[in-house]
């Protein structure tokens, strides 16, 4: 176990067991669906939970989960995202691999058409976000790729890459820029959930998905790297390399903060990612670098204020842990760091608050909760597998 030798005052198992207590209670009101922000999310950890203790309790809370959601789905309209809708919710079915829980290939057909119309339309209007956007909902059609093989969906996903490849190599403003319609609120965001580094991640992680690479992947790559680097420079009060985001009309420039979402070690795990893709060494180097540089960042000066993934400590150690795989680094003693962090911001795991404007509230999902919680103490436990982190756009 990563964490062995740390004098914790609760097991492990007493750990997880007072967060799955927290996020059943939370089941019966909750009615967001989304895999990020709802009860798909909650679903997802109770499929992983399964695996690290099977039984017949955490299988009958799978199950009323994945069939609320159903009924809730029949009796509401939801948005096609990864973060809160349909998408997400189609990638959790694909993901579980539970042999007690059957779904028939004709439900997959059906949300294939819906998702795949949402699919185009999202990216004709060039929004690729991962969270909202095209990204997220290609998420799912990845999954269903990887279980079935299916030349259809194939064709789904090559038609998405290339067209998203050519617009990078052609035209990248309309992929580098966010979608507001107000010239003056135009960005460029770098992070993983929103930004420049979030297409990067994805976009080769579509590629290593299918069959064949795109002649154009080299260069799509390369452009991205080189225009997040006209930004790089290292900024003194947040002790990080590149902005959060740029204001496009007056290069205004807001600091990155220490997380998920933003930040240098998101940044890193993209540029890891793309040096592993082209096999070159200079890219890898680069990111391992950049991830060794964000650990001269003290916990009060990184200015988080929660335990989430989202932008809190969660994320922090998730991705430490990530890297730790990635590059055969151990970086056991800042994870130590943060986890006592963890500690106090939990109060000793017995209280599961995340900030919201001006505000700390108890929440149970993935991104903001008790559930990314969860599943990232399991995963830095070696309980489970990480690659539930793919709905992070961690890979």
């Amino acid at each position: 176990m990563l964490l062995t030798g740390f004098q914790h005052n609760k097991t492990m198992d007493t750990i997880i067991s007072k967060i799955e207590e927290q996020i059943w209670k939370s089941v019966g009101t909750e009615k967001r669906i989304g895999v990020l922000d709802g009860l798909s999310g909650i679903a997802l950890f109770y499929n992983y939970l399964i695996e690290t203790e099977p039984n017949d309790e955490y299988q009958d809370k799978l199950f009323s989960i994945i069939d609320k959601i159903g009924d809730l789905i029949s009796e509401e309209s939801y948005n096609s995202s990864l973060c809160s809708g349909i998408a997400g919710y189609g990638w959790v079915l694909a993901k579980i691999k539970n042999k007690n829980l059957e779904i028939e290939e004709k439900y997959f057909e059906a949300l294939d058409a819906i998702l795949a119309e949402s699919l185009l339309e999202e990216a004709a209007k060039n929004y690729y976000d991962f969270l909202h956007g095209a990204f997220g909902i290609a998420l799912y059609f990845i999954e269903r790729y990887k279980c079935k093989k299916n030349k259809s969906i194939e064709a789904i996903l090559t038609e998405f890459s290339t067209t998203l490849i050519e617009k990078i190599n052609t035209n990248p403003e309309v992929i580098f820029s966010s979608d507001s319609e107000r010239p003056n609120q135009k960005m460029h965001y770098f992070g993983l959930a929103h930004g420049l580094s979030g297409t990067l991640n994805f976009l080769v992680y579509l590629q290593t998905n299918l069959p064949e690479v795109h002649p154009g992947i080299q260069e799509a790559i390369t452009k991205i790297i080189a225009f997040m680097n006209t930004y790089r420079a290292f900024d003194e009060e947040s002790k990080q390399f590149y902005p959060g985001q740029v204001v496009i009309h007056n290069d205004a420039v807001t600091k990155a903060r220490l997380g998920w979402c933003q930040g240098d070690l998101g940044i890193a795990n993209a540029i890891l990612n793309s040096g592993s893709f082209l096999k070159n060494t200079s890219l890898k180097e680069d990111g391992h670098s950049l991830i060794n540089a964000t650990k001269n960042i003290t916990v009060k000066e990184s200015l988080v204020n929660d335990f989430a993934l989202c932008h809190g400590t969660s994320g922090i150690i998730l991705q430490y842990y990530l890297a730790s795989l990635k590059t055969d680094t151990p970086h056991q003693e800042t994870i130590a760091i943060w986890y006592e962090n963890l500690k106090k911001q939990t109060l000793n795991f017995t209280e599961f608050k995340s900030f919201f404007i001006d505000q700390y509230v108890a929440e149970t999902n993935i991104l903001n909760g008790a559930a990314g919680l969860g599943l990232t103490l399991l995963t830095i436990e070696n309980k489970i597998q990480p690659d539930w982190a793919e709905c992070l756009n961690l890979y």
